[in-house]
């Protein structure tokens, strides 16, 4: 029997409109926003000493600032305003032992997080292979953030997350048995309800969130992994990493950056954001596209004379909360350096680095 022309009619509008609909996606995907507006400045002074820092976590401690870097051995920095920084030193003095035996040629400690919970400072970072998602996530805590104190002592905790190339000649796709993932950039996050989260991931896979046992801060067996957000991977640049969470006023924000952190004077790196009612989604951006899609509302996409400005963290003192993220430096061979700008809160709830927004 020969289909209707009505049933064929049907089946042709129906598949105009999910052409239309991956077309759409495609092109917000693609998209290089630009944020054109009078930013909030930066309040690090670059003649201190706010470089080289890469993927900055910042925490206050008993009244002094800590800013902790990506480097080969986790570096740190501290100042006493938010302005004048300088170097404090290294978490560790060797890579940790169960990193080496995971990853043999691991070099560094990266996208480092710092968190207080349950009285004690955690210390979250990762390791991987450049270019590829064989990565491990591990935790460290202290006591103390204070290289003075006699509290003061970094104990590693070992791995929390793992991510390994499922074919031996394919190692940008990888995970673990309960899902794809690439196993870095994890930042940690307790809901109102004071449960623990890790929400952490970058291309393949997405940006994931986990639930954590609140005692051991590891994925409890069997874990459900959430995709939040995520891109169309057939595109130039289709990176997406560095997320981070924050609740205010009924809403769940998830800050992220796009794009290639480092490809010199082509990098368009950049801070992204979306907002969702539920911690596990589905996340939308300020024009109602789901991060899901690709979305993400744009907070800077650079500042003068730096580019990349991304990777970011939210800091919150006092009632205000600041965005910090590093920033390239084209006239120094793009050297990265910290910066910190005050965040506001519009009257539509969004948040915003435009000094005359409203």
């Amino acid at each position: 029997m020969h289909p209707s022309h009505n049933s064929m009619r049907e089946n042709s509008k129906k598949l105009r409109r999910q052409c239309l609909l991956v077309a759409t996606i495609l092109l917000a995907s693609c998209t290089q926003p630009s944020v054109d507006c009078t930013l909030s400045p930066n309040i690090a002074d670059p003649t201190s000493t706010t470089s080289p820092i890469h993927d900055p976590s910042l925490i206050n401690a008993n009244g002094s600032y800590y800013v902790y870097s990506s480097s080969d051995l986790g570096s740190f920095y501290q100042s006493d305003n938010l302005r004048e920084w300088r170097l404090g030193g290294q978490v560790f003095d060797a890579l940790p032992d169960w990193l080496v035996q995971q990853i043999p040629n691991a070099d560094h400690i990266g996208a480092p997080d710092l968190a207080f919970y349950n009285g004690q400072y955690l210390y979250f970072y990762q390791s991987h292979i450049s270019n590829t998602c064989d990565a491990a996530t591990g935790l460290a805590t202290n006591k103390s953030l204070d290289p003075k104190s006699k509290d003061y002592k970094w104990v590693d905790r070992g791995l929390i997350l793992r991510s390994k190339p499922y074919y031996t000649d394919i190692n940008i796709y990888c995970g673990n048995e309960s899902a794809t993932f690439n196993a870095i950039d994890a930042h940690f996050f307790v809901d109102p309800e004071q449960t623990p989260w890790l929400v952490f991931g970058s291309t393949i896979g997405g940006i994931k969130l986990v639930e954590l046992d609140p005692l051991t801060l590891k994925p409890p067996p069997n874990p459900e992994f959430i995709t939040l957000a995520q891109r169309f991977l057939l595109q130039d640049d289709p990176i997406i990493e560095a997320p981070h969470l924050r609740y205010r006023n009924g809403y769940y924000y998830l800050f992220l950056s796009f794009n290639h952190c480092c490809l010199a004077a082509d990098t368009r790196y950049h801070v992204r954001v979306g907002r969702s009612r539920n911690i596990t989604g589905p996340y939308f951006d300020a024009q109602h596209w789901p991060l899901y899609f690709g979305g993400g509302t744009p907070l800077i996409t650079g500042d003068g004379d730096y580019i990349g400005t991304g990777h970011s963290d939210l800091f919150s003192e006092r009632g205000h909360d600041w965005l910090v993220h590093h920033a390239k430096r084209p006239a120094e061979d793009y050297r990265a350096y910290l910066q910190i700008r005050k965040l506001r809160w519009l009257s539509n709830g969004w948040p915003s680095l435009c000094t005359n927004a409203t």
